[in-house]
């Protein structure tokens, strides 16, 4: 009901919600996707790639409510590598973040609205577009910013009598801490970052920029870390990236 009242004031193709936590893999709260490969993407973003999204990783980042556009959330250089095929998203140029999760619905814009939730978990809900038609124009993320506040307010009221799913005693998901856990025991802890950086899309320039060093700095943390893992080019750390989701996989806990 609330994203149809949302989708009276600004109209929107498809769109769907999700809940992150800081201690394991979000909570599907609703989606209006139909067909049996859009469900199928679903369901694998809730198993694993959305720790992929720029969504999740701003939330991790501090993310606080409000309406953004998915691409301006993205970092600079994000994903460029079609190894991200591996686990089963493909690059896909005319896309906003340049990679589509397979079965997910092409050719969308989407608009994100952040809402702040108890026990520092984030809600969020994306309304999405074809951007080959406009897309979503200034007037229209300028009203669901007006409306927000009210939006906010009764997600909250939603998510109070929603049902809790189990937690698997407190620990988090060996998978969402993956990218923190890359690299450990071969790199140091600048040399981590900077990897932990460039799988998350970012350039020598914006990593140089978030980490107050100079590019020739991150090239040299860049050609040592290749080094110690025994790589040489970007391509082959994105495999390097993959092959451990793979073998962490086998450790996920079950979802409830």
């Amino acid at each position: 009901m609330l994203l149809d009242a949302i989708g009276s004031v600004v109209p929107y193709a498809f769109a769907m919600s999700v809940v992150y936590h800081r201690d394991g893999p979000p909570d599907h709260v609703v989606d209006t996707f139909t067909g049996r490969a859009a469900k199928q993407a679903m369901q694998l973003y809730l198993e694993g790639t959305y720790i992929l999204n720029p969504v999740y990783n701003a939330y991790l980042a501090g993310l606080r409510a409000g309406v953004h556009r998915l691409r301006e959330l993205a970092p600079d250089n994000y994903f460029s590598s079609d190894h991200y095929r591996q686990f089963k998203v493909r690059r896909q140029d005319d896309e906003e973040l340049g990679y589509l999760t397979h079965g997910w619905p092409a050719g969308m814009e989407e608009v994100v609205i952040a809402i702040e939730l108890p026990q520092g978990d984030l809600g969020e809900i994306s309304l999405y577009r074809q951007a080959g038609r406009g897309g979503f124009a200034e007037p229209d993320c300028a009203l669901l910013q007006a409306l927000e506040p009210l939006i906010g307010a009764i997600y909250r009221r939603i998510w109070q009598h929603r049902p809790r799913r189990v937690r698997q005693g407190g620990r988090a998901s060996p998978l969402d801490h993956l990218l923190e856990d890359f690299g450990k025991g071969k790199l140091s802890p600048r040399e981590c970052e900077v990897a932990h950086m460039i799988l998350k899309g970012h350039s020598g320039e914006s990593i140089a920029r978030n980490l107050g060093i100079s590019i020739t700095t991150v090239k040299t943390h860049r050609q040592n870390l290749y080094a110690k893992l025994g790589l040489a080019t970007q391509q082959e750390l994105f495999s390097l990236f993959i092959r451990s989701l793979q073998e962490k996989d086998a450790l996920l806990p079950e979802r409830r």
